[in-house]
């Protein structure tokens, strides 16, 4: 397995900090961070898509345990690891091949990183608000709500991310 402690070890805290310290917020009703996507979206990028798709699998199961989702984490969770090539290679504009060893998250360009990041964050937090809603009847608050979501998730991931892969990826 390539790096797992790393990993392991991101994904461990990210749970820790996303269920004992952000589940338990209430900033506004259209505010709610979510930090836990980044651990699909830094897993490494040559893995394939089936071990990704595990990984969102198990992250997803101990979300929806731990906080009651019923299955409202995973199910938002499994498209985000599905989407992540594609997602990467619009960004990017190049795949990811099989024998890519380095890290292709710390060779982005800022920008490049930043629309990748916007972008599957944007992704699962449409999913997981429209899930949990299961109704259009507002939906100015159900559109404000993943927009202000993201944005927050955003800028209190982002420090977490440039910290991942200065330290970790890059070694």
């Amino acid at each position: 397995m390539f790096r797992s402690v790393p990993y392991i070890g991101m994904t461990i805290i990210l749970l820790f900090l996303q269920i004992f310290i952000l589940d338990e917020l209430s900033i506004a009703m259209w505010l709610r961070p979510m930090l836990f996507p980044l651990i699909v979206m830094l897993l490494p990028m040559e893995w394939r898509t089936i071990w990704v798709m595990l990984s969102a699998l198990v992250v997803g199961v101990i979300m929806d345990v731990s906080l009651g989702g019923a299955g409202l984490y995973t199910a938002t969770l499994l498209p985000l690891a599905v989407m992540r090539r594609w997602i990467l290679y619009v960004t990017t504009h190049r795949s990811v091949e099989s024998g890519d060893q380095t890290s292709l998250l710390s060779r982005m360009s800022l920008r490049q990183l930043m629309i990748y990041v916007a972008a599957m964050f944007v992704l699962h937090h449409s999913l997981f608000f429209i899930l949990e809603t299961l109704s259009f009847v507002t939906p100015l608050r159900l559109v404000a709500t993943i927009v202000l979501s993201s944005l927050l998730s955003l800028v209190i991931s982002w420090p977490i991310l440039r910290l991942f892969i200065s330290k970790i990826v890059t070694k």
